[in-house]
């Protein structure tokens, strides 16, 4: 069968055959894909040459963002079967430490895991696929069309989570007590950055408002860009971050209510990133989900610093990778995207191919660009 993706010491992305997967063990299930999203993760390891190929192969196949159907189930699968929609999560455990014991590898200890698609294992860039059950979750019915975005969504979900989890130790934070960070209305009276518009940034930014967070997002496009367009559909504010300095970002989010709660960075820009930590409003957090490749040496006050995240019981804390129930919580959040932002998700996919024009998705260069969708069994 077709696959695309990256082959050993030879630059770029390629097609090749893989063999068909057969299931071996009961609880394996047979995934035809469907789409499959292409996201800044996938167009850096090219343009890096990341080629992180297990040792015994001479390829992999790409693509770790995708939704396929069932084509079949071993004896032992219990929650699928053949006719379900299902999203497929990216991270396999190291079978040694706890967290990845339990399904949660994204919090593996020994980082002796692998990655669909990006570390050591084929990812889903081809027309079949097979995994365990565990790894492999149901879309509920009406949303296979939108569940493309359930892994990039899970990486926001995680990231908020995560905020909510820490910030709950804040004995206060406005005086509705609904609004403490793990109540339902938790966004209330909270004021958030997120600093780049991608797609995990506007899902992230999403998110923020669906909880009704006051919500800035900061990139370096144009007011005519489509991404500003989003930003402003969700009743989000933008900020063209071009020319200005990282107080000025903070200063400009301070004007209501004199604090940023939270500062979401999901560009992957380790100056812009760094140089926003002095700026921290007291008892806020921030959570880093960009991973920014290359080295980058810059000048900070570190006394200053460490002074300034004690006193201020400031919390910076890194993100990477979601886990089953992070899948979960953005299958349940997507539907609200969707329905209560006007349908931002179909505006955020900018452009399609088939899976034979694999080489167009790969070269495109374009201002507007947000999100590509590779169909690959195209939807009824």
């Amino acid at each position: 069968m077709l696959a695309v993706g990256m082959l050993r010491d030879t630059p770029g992305v390629h097609s090749f055959e893989l063999p068909m997967p057969r299931i071996e063990q009961p609880d394996e299930v047979l995934v035809r894909v469907k789409e499959v999203g292409l996201d800044g993760t996938d167009f850096g390891m090219l343009r890096h040459g990341a080629q992180d190929i297990a040792e015994d192969r001479n390829e992999m196949a790409m693509g770790h963002e995708m939704v396929g159907v069932v084509e079949g189930v071993g004896d032992g699968v219990k929650s699928l079967a053949p006719g379900d929609a299902v999203v497929m999560t990216v991270r396999r455990g190291c079978g040694i430490c706890h967290p990845c014991l339990h399904n949660q590898s994204d919090m593996c200890m020994t980082g002796l895991y692998t990655e669909r698609g990006i570390h050591k294992r084929d990812g889903y860039l081809t027309q079949f696929v097979v995994d365990q059950e565990q790894y492999i979750v149901k879309v509920p019915p009406g949303l296979r069309k939108h569940a493309v975005f359930t892994e990039p969504a899970s990486i926001a979900e995680k990231g908020i989570d995560q905020i909510r989890i820490i910030q709950s130790r804040l004995p206060w934070t406005c005086s509705h007590p609904d609004h403490t960070f793990l109540s339902a209305e938790w966004g209330m009276c909270k004021t958030a950055l997120v600093v780049g518009a991608g797609p995990l940034g506007l899902l992230a930014a999403a998110l923020l408002r669906l909880a009704n967070v006051r919500t800035y997002v900061a990139d370096i496009v144009p007011e005519d860009n489509p991404k500003v367009h989003l930003v402003e559909h969700m009743k989000a504010i933008y900020i063209d971050a071009r020319g200005k300095k990282p107080e000025e970002l903070v200063q400009l989010c301070c004007v209501v209510g004199g604090n940023l709660d939270v500062i979401f960075e999901a560009a992957g820009a380790a100056a812009t990133a760094v140089e926003l930590i002095p700026y921290m409003s007291r008892s806020s957090i921030y959570v880093m989900t960009g991973i920014p490749r290359g080295d980058l040496v810059i000048q900070l006050d570190a006394a200053q610093l460490v002074r300034q995240l004690v006193r201020y019981n400031q919390v910076v804390v890194g993100s990477v990778n979601s886990n089953r129930s992070h899948f979960e919580m953005a299958l349940k959040d997507i539907e609200r995207i969707q329905t209560e932002l006007g349908g931002m998700l179909d505006e955020m996919i900018t452009h399609r191919f088939k899976l034979d024009e694999w080489e167009k998705a790969f070269a495109l260069d374009d201002p507007k660009h947000i999100k590509t969708v590779i169909e690959v069994d195209p939807w009824d």
